[in-house]
C-alpha cells in the first residue's frame, strides 16, 4: 500500500473525486449524496483526538484529519462540525449513536462490523520502540519467545501483530497516550512498543537512550469512514475518492 505522511495526505484532495460536477443532473446527485452524507444539514466530521491526527490550537482543532473534513464538507457544499474523539472506541458508539458522519481512521474488524469504509487516504508506518539495553536490532528480532510486546488495545496495528506474531507476547495497553507503555518498559514488564511512528517518536522522549528499529512491519491504512446502510451513489462516491 502506497504511504502518505500528513501533509501529502491534505494535498491528495487534489485528486479526490469529492469535488462537484458541473451539469444539473451532476448537481442534483450531488445534491442527494450530500443530503445522505449529513442528513441534519451540517457534515459531522469525527476527529480522533491522538496527535498524529489532530491536536488543538486554542479553541481550533489542526491537522491532517480536520482538515480533510473540513475540505470535504466545504466540497458537498454543507456546514461542517468536529467531533472530538478520544479514543477508537468511543469513535464506534459515535457511529452506532448517530452522532456523527465521516470519520478518517485506520480500519479494523470491530470498526469495519459497525461502519463502512471508502478508500484509504494514507498508511502509517508501524515498528517498534527499544530501551537502550535491549538486543532487539531489527524488526525480525521481535517475534521470539519470551519477548513482550506492548501495543495499543484495539487497533489496528494490534489486529495485525496477532496474525503475524507466533513466538512473543503481546500486551494490550490505552491507545490515548504512550506513557503506560513507556512505564511498563522501563519497570521491565515489557520488552518493546509497537505503535505508527510518530507515536513512537513521542514516547521515546521519556525513554532515554531508547531506540525506533528501522523500517515498518505495517502500514496502518486510514480511510474514510461512514455510516452502514448509504445508497450505492454515496458508496461508490467515497470508494472513487482514491488519491492512489
Amino acid at each position: 500500500m502506497k504511504s502518505l505522511s500528513p501533509l501529502l495526505a491534505t494535498l491528495a484532495l487534489v485528486t479526490l473525486t469529492f469535488g462537484l460536477a458541473a451539469s444539473g443532473a451532476a448537481q442534483a446527485a450531488n445534491a442527494e449524496i450530500a443530503k445522505q452524507l449529513a442528513p441534519t444539514g451540517k457534515l459531522r466530521v469525527a476527529v480522533l483526538m491522538l496527535s498524529y491526527f489532530a491536536n488543538e490550537d486554542g479553541a481550533e482543532l489542526k491537522g491532517w484529519s480536520p482538515e480533510l473534513g473540513i475540505e470535504l464538507a466545504r466540497r458537498i457544499a454543507v456546514p461542517h462540525e468536529l467531533v472530538r474523539i478520544h479514543n477508537p472506541a468511543d469513535m464506534i458508539e459515535a457511529f452506532r449513536a448517530g452522532k456523527v458522519d465521516v470519520a478518517f481512521i485506520g480500519i479494523t474488524k470491530d470498526r469495519a462490523a459497525v461502519f463502512d469504509f471508502g478508500p484509504v487516504v494514507i498508511g502509517l508506518r508501524t515498528t517498534f520502540l527499544v530501551p537502550a539495553a535491549s538486543p532487539i536490532r531489527s524488526i525480525p528480532d521481535v517475534d521470539r519467545p519470551g519477548v513482550r510486546i506492548v501495543v495499543p488495545a484495539r487497533s489496528a496495528q494490534g489486529e495485525h501483530l496477532e496474525k503475524i506474531i507466533t513466538k512473543a507476547a503481546l500486551i494490550r495497553v490505552p491507545v490515548e497516550t504512550p506513557q503506560p507503555a513507556v512505564d511498563m518498559l522501563i519497570a521491565g514488564q515489557a520488552d518493546v512498543f509497537s505503535h505508527v511512528v510518530p507515536m513512537l517518536a513521542r514516547a521515546q522522549q521519556g525513554l532515554p537512550g531508547s531506540r525506533i528499529l528501522p523500517g515498518s512491519y505495517y502500514d496502518v491504512p486510514i480511510a474514510i469512514g461512514y455510516p452502514k446502510g448509504r445508497s450505492e451513489a454515496v458508496v461508490e462516491f467515497c470508494r472513487d475518492s482514491s488519491p492512489t
